[in-house]
């Protein structure tokens, strides 16, 4: 505690009186809806409540340096000024916009954790249905939650942590009987910077007529092949032997460093969900969760 409020360590003391409630009154607050309550009734969980995580950050640095416009060998082999795209995990003194990107993977990840926190102090082995929200409180400030339905198994195996997963109800009843286990969500974030030279310039000009802006296409194919790469990688650190996309957003602004020299900015989100395989056989199962705590313990 910092002079009498909370440290950001540990639950907050809203999350604490919550559970508190909960185990005085016996009352489980769920999100689900009736069919998904239902499909994890049958597929041996039970609801513990709703859990939620949130964090408020500053973002005001985005740490832009460079768009890739440089002297050097253009893509006809020549030598010369020319434009390449620049991603933000790109290693190079240009891999602008990573210190923000760092920071939407820091608010992201530091509200799920908070959720599985509180998860975890319910006595409950996954949430599911998990909200991501990131809401903007004005030009610089940004909360980013995550909210869900805590959910524990009947049988006597525990995972060492709860998974997490925004899949519906319904959906991890059937996953389960396929033989698969949620182990987290995963995410990838990117965002990819591309100077507008004479020739992007000329394609997207009012006289062009119907050609492609190869400029950005460019553009938008790296940021989405960048953010598709981070969201792998996170799956993977999950343990999962597969990944559901669950959702794909982008979003494309002009950027104007200087006098006649105008950039365009791609930002890419990937949203879905790690699984593991604990039943190799093609017979569908009856029981839940018989191996989950070995492929999920992280």
């Amino acid at each position: 505690m910092v002079d009498g409020g909370w440290d950001g360590r540990g639950l907050p003391p809203v999350a604490r009186k919550r559970i508190a409630r909960a185990a005085a009154d016996g009352v489980r607050t769920s999100l689900l809806p009736v069919n998904g309550a239902a499909g994890l009734e049958a597929s041996g969980f039970e609801v513990v409540g709703e859990v939620l995580g949130t964090i408020v950050m500053q973002i005001s640095w985005t740490g832009f340096g460079g768009c890739g416009f440089g002297y050097g060998y253009t893509p006809t082999g020549g030598f010369g000024y020319t434009s390449r795209t620049v991603t933000s995990s790109s290693r190079s003194r240009w891999a602008g916009y990573a210190p923000y990107v760092q920071a939407l993977q820091h608010g992201r990840n530091t509200a799920v954790e908070r959720m599985v926190l509180e998860a975890a102090a319910l006595g409950a082995d996954g949430v599911v249905g998990v909200r991501l929200t990131d809401e903007r409180m004005d030009a610089s400030k940004r909360e980013f939650m995550a909210l869900g339905t805590a959910v524990r198994s009947r049988g006597a195996q525990r995972p060492a942590q709860p998974f997490t997963t925004d899949l519906s109800g319904q959906d991890v009843a059937k996953l389960l009987t396929a033989g698969w286990v949620p182990a987290g969500v995963a995410f990838g974030i990117s965002v990819a910077v591309r100077h507008d030279d004479w020739q992007t310039q000329r394609q997207a000009g009012v006289f062009a007529g119907n050609v492609e802006v190869s400029g950005y296409t460019e553009l938008m194919t790296h940021v989405r092949a960048d953010a598709r790469r981070e969201f792998g990688r996170m799956a993977a650190g999950f343990g999962g032997d597969s990944a559901l996309l669950s959702s794909m957003s982008q979003h494309v602004w002009e950027y104007e460093a200087g006098e006649n020299h105008r950039d365009h900015v791609a930002e890419c989100i990937i949203t879905g969900n790690a699984v593991a395989r604990f039943h190799p056989g093609a017979a569908p199962l009856t029981k839940s969760l018989s191996i989950l705590p070995l492929r999920s313990a992280r």
